[in-house]
């Protein structure tokens, strides 16, 4: 069957479906499960459209003949054909590359005569060849689709999983032959679809990357000219493909995603070594670029990148990091052996491997931050699988050396191929002190009260409480659960025995986060309190009367009342909304305690809201990216609300958090709190780890994983995104005490020439490093600038030294 080759895959199998096939979905009722819920096409005519033969014009997502959901996946499109009928295709329509949407992981089809017994027919998805798959990096419609099924039954379901957004428009249905309506029929069978997607989940996402994988090497070689270097592995090539179904098959549902999943997966890998070779790559190439950029496994090192020396300039106390890359362009894998030498051990510098890592999305990620162990030798290892680059991260953590430039060596080693290098370290320490408690507050939702579980893991609570202080978390959060238990009120509402509360979730709480600054917790308030109605002078005076149990108890703690931080409704963007937090927060205000209201509104035009909301709350935490998605009147109604007297911080809860940028998502947010004059940096979600609390199973995960770190069931580890949120943190403290400094210097009658250029660089440094920081650009896989922090952040290093020269 011809199609449009730009629309439709169609594998090498011959075709059993007519030359134009009936489609007997059309005007077929169908189920969806869950509810559409994506608000910018989500109408009425969401249980009509995907059948009604009518395919949308325009922006996909935005028209309402398209269904769409939005973090939930999979989804579950079930449609009764009326009556039994043959099947030899389905076609999905739908649209991706722009506004964080992307491509389906898989779109399986099976079909049922009796909603009891169902047959998989195939994947959407793993249908087509390399020359027919989705477009790529761009904004794109696409039509998944097959002629080669074999099938019969009444109900079809299409189970979809795409993240963080499915849409579709049109459903298709192709009739097949009459002689498959007897005999037996070829597919995996299950008695529901659901259960039939969790158990295929790990297959799934091992046949999609081996096949990414595989496609990519041989579309990057033929964008760089370099396709001559695979003509003699096609058979090979072949061969491989052939091969990734036996091997997602074998794959056991505990896999963790971490690359590469074997011998299949190395073979296909290696394709890459000739490409590298073709392209000048003859020998084992250490090289860099900038840390924060993704990087491949199978990517071509740019010409000019050898690297010579790796260079750290930062402060006592701070921890900063940088990369180099390892390439092998051999056909076995190499294994190195890296060492420090000639630096002092008061430096703590550390060497870590970055782990290539699957995701939930299908997207690879280097971010993931292994220590690696050195030897009795001060040797560690680390393996370089054929024509693929592996990337070491040195990290230098709070140092306590003395200040000066520092020089060294890092020794690697490749001794099967008789190659050595030796690459310069140099670390540059200021004779400057960073803060053991910096001024920022920092937080992220991470509920750990009680059992510490929320987020499924709690067996990591240990490590998880260890990461979060080190990157300067002193504003935890806590659920209800922390909430005084067994409160009694009279007719007039007094509390009745405020004596006898129990405390012992929030006394636990407390104490797990001695020493923070702030104990935040989330209310969730609804319209009444102990079943009195809000807004009753009962129910003022009971909430007013809980809480000074509350306030009184912490206080004999040793904690201050200001200290409480109460999120009463969560982002609030509705009236109704508003109503509710109106009610609690004047009985929290005539209560007359001193504790600290915190909301965080989702008004994408904050003027909206009501203004008597924004008025009796403390601390205002609008979302940064909607502050940059919506400009400068975004941002100047909060400006306003802080010459007024409200506290700003800042919050993003973006996701999947392994595919957004470190440097614009999450370092940036600190610089952008800054500028705006924002003590808070806050991020959904600190230990969240897509559902099941494991970061390194992404294909088993239920949910979208928000964690800028890596977690496991017992254990948590650093990536890229939690670095960059630290630094993020360091950075907003050293453009404090250059303020500090030009305020003591304005302040003594002092012009000195340092003064002036750090005003500069206060205003249009600081400018020109969030420049970068753009809707389109929060995202890691969009190509930016990402240096320009770093050289600011240089220029306030040497401003800080020449102040303290100054005095």
């Amino acid at each position: 069957m011809q199609r449009d080759a730009g629309i439709w895959i169609m594998a090498a199998a011959a075709s059993a479906c007519a030359a134009a096939p009936v489609n007997v979905a059309l005007n077929k009722p169908y189920t969806l499960t869950p509810v559409p819920s994506y608000r910018y096409c989500t109408d009425a005519g969401d249980m009509t459209q995907l059948t009604d033969g009518t395919y949308v014009k325009g922006y996909f997502w935005t028209q309402t003949g398209t269904v769409g959901w939005s973090s939930v996946a999979p989804v579950f499109c079930t449609i009764d054909l009326g009556r039994v009928e043959p099947i030899c295709g389905v076609s999905w329509s739908t649209a991706a590359g722009a506004a964080g949407v992307g491509w389906p992981e898989c779109l399986y089809v099976l079909a049922s005569e009796d909603r009891k017994t169902w047959t998989c027919l195939g994947d959407l998805c793993e249908w087509g060849d390399d020359a027919r798959r989705p477009p790529q990096g761009a904004y794109a419609t696409f039509r998944f689709a097959s002629d080669r099924l074999k099938g019969r039954g009444r109900y079809v379901c299409v189970i979809a999983a795409a993240r963080p957004y499915c849409f579709v428009d049109e459903i298709e249905v192709w009739r097949g032959p009459d002689a498959w309506l007897t005999g037996p029929m070829p597919g995996r069978q299950s008695d529901d679809p659901g259960r039939f997607y969790n158990d295929t989940c790990v297959q799934s996402g091992v046949s999609a990357r081996l096949r990414q994988d595989l496609a990519t090497i041989f579309s990057q070689a033929a964008s760089n000219g370099l396709a001559a270097a695979l003509a003699a592995r096609k058979g090979e090539a072949d061969r491989l493909r052939a091969a990734i179904a036996g091997t997602a098959a074998e794959m056991p549902g505990s896999l963790q995603t971490v690359l590469p999943y074997g011998g299949t997966h190395e073979k296909i890998l290696a394709l890459n070594a000739p490409v590298l070779r073709a392209a000048g790559v003859t020998r084992p190439s250490l090289w860099q670029g900038n840390r924060w950029d993704p990087l491949a496994l199978t990517v071509l090192p740019p010409p000019g990148a050898e690297v010579s020396m790796l260079s750290l300039d930062l402060m006592r106390g701070e921890v900063r990091g940088e990369a180099l890359n390892l390439t092998n362009p051999h056909d076995r894998a190499l294994p190195f052996t890296l060492r420090l030498d000639g630096l002092t051990a008061a430096l703590n510098l550390e060497l870590r491997e970055v782990v290539p890592t699957d995701t939930q999305s299908r997207t690879p990620v280097m971010a993931a931050l292994r220590p690696l162990v050195p030897d009795a030798d001060g040797r560690c290892k680390l393996n370089v699988p054929a024509g693929c680059t592996r990337q070491v991260w040195l990290s230098c953590r709070r140092p306590a050396a003395r200040p000066g430039i520092h020089e060294g060596r890092l020794l690697i080693e490749a001794p099967s191929m008789a190659f050595r290098r030796d690459v310069s370290v140099r670390v540059r320490l200021r004779n400057l002190d960073f803060p053991r408690q910096p001024r920022l507050h920092v937080g992220g939702w991470d509920y750990v009260q009680g059992n510490a579980d929320y987020y499924r893991a709690p067996g990591n609570l240990a490590p998880a409480l260890a990461l979060m202080r080190d990157l300067y978390v002193d504003s935890p959060w806590a659920t209800p659960a922390v909430f005084p238990k067994g409160a009694r009120f009279d007719e007039a509402g007094r509390l009745l025995n405020a004596d006898a509360l129990d405390y012992t979730l929030w006394d636990a709480w407390t104490a797990r986060w001695q020493g923070a600054r702030n104990y935040c917790v989330f209310f969730a308030v609804g319209a009444a309190f102990h079943n009195e109605k809000m807004g009753t002078p009962r129910f003022t005076y009971m909430v007013g009367s809980w809480l000074a149990a509350w306030v009184r108890h912490l206080e004999g703690q040793g904690l201050k009342a200001n200290q409480m931080v109460i999120l009463l409704v969560d982002e609030p963007h509705e009236r109704s909304q508003d109503e509710v937090l109106i009610a609690w927060a004047r009985a929290v205000r005539a209560a007359r305690l001193g504790v600290t209201l915190f909301v965080d509104p989702t008004y994408t035009d904050p003027a909206k809201g009501d203004p008597e909301m924004y008025a009796l709350h403390d601390v205002l935490c609008p979302n940064t990216p909607m502050m940059v998605q919506h400009g400068a009147t975004f941002r100047d109604f909060y400006v306003r609300q802080q010459a007024a007297g409200k506290t700003l911080w800042l919050y993003s809860c973006s996701g999947p958090a392994k595919l957004l940028d470190p440097v614009t998502y999450h370092r940036a947010q600190a610089w952008l709190a800054f500028q705006l004059g924002a003590q808070g940096s806050f991020y959904w979600a600190l230990g969240c780890g897509g559902g099941i609390g494991d970061s390194w199973r992404a294909y088993a995960q239920s949910g979208i994983e928000y964690s800028p770190y890596f977690v496991g069931p017992d254990s948590v580890l650093d990536g890229k995104h939690s670095e960059a949120v630290r630094e993020g943190v360091q950075d907003y403290e050293a453009l404090c005490m250059l303020r500090d400094l030009i305020d003591q210097a304005r302040a003594a009658g002092r012009d000195a020439p340092w003064v002036r250029e750090a005003e500069r660089v206060l205003s249009a440094g600081v400018a020109e490093a969030v420049a970068a920081v753009q809707p389109e650009h929060l995202y890691w896989h969009v190509a930016k600038e990402r240096g320009t922090m770093d050289c600011v952040r240089l220029q306030v290093l040497d401003l800080l030294e020449a102040a303290s020269r100054d005095k």
